[in-house]
């Protein structure tokens, strides 16, 4: 761009727009001449304004390189008094004005290292030079340039525009002022949006308890045991995957049969198919049998690695029942009841199925029969097709009982197994129970993961906008629920709630992908629902449901396992 005064026949404001951004240059006002006979009104490009423009008398510009941008202040000045003269309103200085200083890069190289890669890139275009590079590449091209030049740079900062508020006086030269009512109201909107405190107060603080309530152990087999009467202990927990859970963790079930003393182990969520059943090297059959455990499974022949269930019952064996009874009664050196068990008869104590023992010499436990611990019949399934394919329920008569091992469908991510659920399999595995009941004249007790949770109190944040469409939360699921319990004149009880009425804290399901183990985030869905009558502590009674607990500590699964305890009297 040549040094020398060039006369430019339009308005300032409109010059400085086009020419400051075309040749990079400011313009600095140097003297006036009379270069046309005419004046116009015109809307100024800068301002947005309309001016009168008397084009009689206007200023005569020098286009400066901006390597001499260090006097930029002092011009600015003398642009806004040169254009009020012809009232003209000249750019407001704070979109051009930056601090400038001289730089001898030759001894001091490292002021570049301060700029910005923008800036070193607009001085590197002034110089003509190419601007494309990492940020080092650009200051050693700057310094390589600046070898053969006596001159030191002036290096400027960058040019800032500023929306701050203006009087919009003489100083102005007219300028169009930001519309500070309009600002106003747009920041008075969104302060409208925020609460206030009161607001804050006022909305309903859901319940969010992850504290878990210290509840008292309400049983003591040992102690029952010396008094004749024999603790039946069964097991529920949702695996969730029954061959990485044996990969993960392959001794879990057998420490939790031996610490607990468990009769009865049920699983669900299994996602078992018959080849693995009938896989020798994955061992599924045998998983407990050298804990004195028959096995029975249940598995989904709609889909693979889906659903399934099964239970492990102990194996019992007469004799060794016998002298674990003599041991217990404190005849012969305290021992484990698991050491007397064989390992080497068949299951149901070697006998059919169907087998009742009926005129059989049995042995007892304490005052109990060993037969009525075991079970006289095992079946699949509710005898429907629809429900029966996926392999979501066992059940096993006892002589004085009856247990269903069941895995309720879920109703699934968008709930679009919802209807199926409530309306169809909930009703139709009420009938199931209350038919069994009915049939043979005994209690029932139906267990596992249930996928309800069924109170506030099972929730660990119960009232939260989107349980409303969460499956296991939904008022349908709950309601259906409730139905089961108060069939006919309330058959049916929760067995952990109505011992634990007031317990808060409980659950036995916490999401993994949400990291909610730990700080106790969780659901209650699996549960031990049982006939009423079994609930009633009448000492007439052979049998009554004395406790009912989760193991909370054991992993491997994102379900805990959940126990029901069981007296058993002559």
């Amino acid at each position: 761009v040549p040094k020398s005064s060039i006369n430019i026949h339009i308005s300032f404001c409109l010059s400085t727009t086009i020419l400051s951004s075309f040749f990079r240059c400011s313009i600095i006002v140097n003297s006036f001449s009379v270069v046309s006979p005419f004046s116009t009104t015109s809307t100024c490009t800068t301002c947005s304004s309309a001016t009168n423009l008397n084009l009689l008398r206007v200023p005569t510009a020098v286009l400066v390189p901006t390597a001499a941008r260090s006097q930029r202040k002092s011009h600015s000045r003398s642009l806004r008094e040169n254009f009020s003269t012809f009232g003209i309103a000249a750019p407001n200085s704070n979109s051009y004005d930056s601090d400038s200083k001289e730089v001898d890069l030759k001894t001091q190289p490292k002021e570049l290292e301060k700029l910005t890669v923008v800036h070193l890139k607009e001085l590197l275009r002034e110089k003509s030079l190419k601007v494309s590079g990492r940020k080092a590449e650009l200051i050693q091209r700057l310094l390589q340039s600046q070898k053969y030049e006596d001159q030191p740079l002036i290096i400027t900062t960058m040019p800032r525009t500023s929306k701050r508020k203006t009087s919009g006086g003489d100083d102005d030269g007219g300028r169009t002022k930001i519309d500070n009512e309009k600002v106003s109201k747009k920041v008075g909107k969104k302060e409208d949006k925020k609460p206030n405190s009161k607001n804050k107060k006022a909305k309903v603080d859901h319940q969010r308890i992850t504290d878990r309530d210290e509840i008292k152990k309400l049983w003591n087999a040992e102690e029952a045991l010396k008094k004749g009467s024999y603790t039946f202990k069964i097991m529920s927990w949702n695996v969730a995957g029954l061959r990485a859970l044996l990969r993960k963790q392959p001794d879990a079930l057998s420490n939790l049969a031996s610490e607990h003393k468990l009769d009865v182990i049920c699983l669900q969520e299994t996602k078992l198919q018959q080849s693995h059943l009938d896989d020798p090297k994955l061992n599924i059959t045998g998983v407990l049998a050298d804990d004195g455990f028959d096995s029975h499974f249940s598995c989904s022949t709609t889909k693979k690695g889906y659903s399934g269930t099964c239970v492990f019952v102990r194996r019992r064996d007469k004799e060794n029942v016998a002298d674990a009874d003599q041991q217990a009664k404190g005849k012969k050196k305290q021992g484990k009841l698991d050491s007397f068990f064989s390992k080497k008869n068949k299951s149901f104590g070697g006998k059919d199925k169907n087998d009742n023992h009926e005129g059989k010499k049995s042995a007892s436990i304490g005052d109990i029969d060993v037969a009525d611990l075991i079970p006289t019949n095992v079946s699949m399934g509710m005898d429907k097709k629809e429900h029966d394919m996926e392999g979501r329920l066992i059940t096993l008569d006892f002589p004085q009982f009856s247990i269903a091992n069941v895995y309720v469908p879920n109703s699934g991510q968008k709930l679009e197994r919802l209807d199926y659920r409530t309306k169809n399999w909930d009703k139709d595995f009420l009938n199931y129970m209350k038919e069994k009941e009915d049939t043979r004249d005994k209690p029932v007790i139906w267990l596992g993961d249930l996928n309800v949770a069924h109170t506030s109190k099972d929730v660990w944040n119960d009232g939260a906008k989107h349980l409303a469409k969460q499956a296991g939360v939904t008022a349908e699921e709950r309601e259906s629920f409730q139905q089961m319990l108060d069939y006919s004149d309330g058959s049916f009880v929760d067995a952990f709630r109505y011992l634990h009425p007031d317990a808060m804290g409980h659950y036995s399901y916490w999401s993994q992908r949400a990291g909610n183990r730990e700080p106790n985030k969780g659901l209650r869905l699996d549960y031990f629902i049982c006939s009423t009558s079994l609930m009633k502590d009448d000492p007439e009674k052979k049998i009554v449901v004395r406790d009912s607990y989760m193991i909370k500590d054991q992993e491997g699964s994102d379900h805990c396992p959940v126990i029901l305890e069981i007296e058993m009297r002559k």
